[in-house]
């Protein structure tokens, strides 16, 4: 098991990173617990897989355990469902030395630090994510969510966890898309800063997708060790970790417009951000013609979706850019945009020009 430590002033936590570690859950927990009680809200799909060997688990620590199975979605990423699991904590009396775990993937995760950020004003809670995307993203970090009809994450705090434990024998049961979409954000880690890794993923993405736990585990501790690094230095977002934005600007406009509908998942939609962001990037100046075709063609040859979906071809560029001023980073209706330099180093570009982005949006979307 590899323990990867954030700690700076005002943050001081774990994340655990091995195979088959969730089945030792009660062990670890023991010290992470004040009263032996917890709320585990999960997703269907992971309560039905996994609910037997985490509550025997917690059964032999002595830890009682109430399981909050709920279906989530990003169309459910919403304040109702906040409503609706407070309420159900609630009628199960939950006090302030209780612990909320949040066992499932990156949506459900979103909900679940955010509810647990307001709920008494603050209950403490542990990530223990199950898909790739969440295991190297969402689950490290503190940032909680939920959608709006104004647009994606515009509602939410910052709140970090007591404990994150990343398990790699929960992706065995992912499908190869969800992967890849988890591999989206794999990538960019290596495009903001550390060029090694990227060449590393040239050569051993393929392990990574096609399920070698070595390549996992190492592709994940890369990743946590890179946001950790950053989030230690910035936890709040007011500099430089806007950069794990890389390609999220492009990427939640192209879920908005698309109105979250499942032809795109939210790491199909960073990878086709990314490579709009990669493509500016070159436009500008900024990047050689050479990365960005070794971007684009490991997206191509790992088999990463990274172009716009048939229903959304005909986007105007109006329509695209009046949808990415709605991005939490946007001021003063001006767009703050990350991009590239070189492989492994990556920039906050602020103020860029609204006109400027129309004029370009046929070359960076073809």
């Amino acid at each position: 098991m590899k323990t990867i430590k954030l700690k700076n002033k005002q943050i001081n936590y774990s994340i655990l990173i091995g195979n088959g570690i969730y089945k030792s859950t009660g062990s670890i927990l023991k010290k992470y617990l004040i009263k032996k009680r917890v709320f585990i809200i999960c997703d269907l799909v992971v309560f039905n897989l996994y609910k037997k060997n985490l509550s025997t688990s917690l059964k032999r620590s002595r830890i009682e355990a109430i399981f909050i199975p709920i279906k989530v979605d990003e169309r459910k990423k919403n304040i109702a469902t906040v409503s609706t699991l407070s309420s159900k904590l609630l009628s199960f009396n939950i006090d302030r030395k209780d612990t909320i775990i949040a066992f499932g993937g990156g949506i459900l995760g979103d909900i679940v630090g955010f509810t647990a950020s307001i709920i008494l004003r603050g209950v403490n809670y542990i990530q223990i994510p199950t898909t790739l995307l969440s295991q190297v993203d969402s689950s490290v970090g503190g940032k909680t969510g939920v959608n709006s009809s104004y647009g994606k994450n515009l509602i939410g705090t910052f709140y970090q966890p007591k404990l994150v434990i990343i398990d790699t024998d929960v992706l065995n049961s992912l499908p190869r898309r969800e992967l890849l979409s988890g591999y989206a954000e794999i990538i960019k880690y290596g495009i903001i800063k550390d060029i090694k890794f990227f060449r590393w993923l040239l050569k051993n993405g393929y392990k990574v997708i096609e399920g070698n736990n070595n390549a996992k585990i190492y592709a994940i501790y890369r990743s946590c060790i890179i946001k950790a690094q950053i989030v230690e230095a910035d936890e709040k977002e007011q500099g430089i970790r806007a950069l794990l934005n890389l390609g999220h600007t492009f990427g939640h406009a192209i879920e908005s417009l698309n109105e979250f509908k499942k032809n795109i998942i939210h790491g199909e939609a960073v990878a086709i951000g990314i490579r709009f962001a990669t493509k500016l990037s070159y436009l500008e100046g900024y990047i050689s013609n050479l990365d960005y075709n070794k971007i684009v063609s490991h997206f191509n040859d790992i088999g990463l979706k990274n172009t716009l979906p048939k229903n959304l071809n005909n986007i105007s560029a109006k329509k695209f850019v009046s949808e990415m001023l709605k991005d939490k980073k946007a001021i003063d209706e001006s767009l703050t945009l990350i991009l590239i330099k070189r492989i492994g180093s990556a920039f906050i570009k602020k103020d860029y020009s609204q006109k400027k982005l129309l004029k370009l949006f046929k070359e960076i979307t073809k």
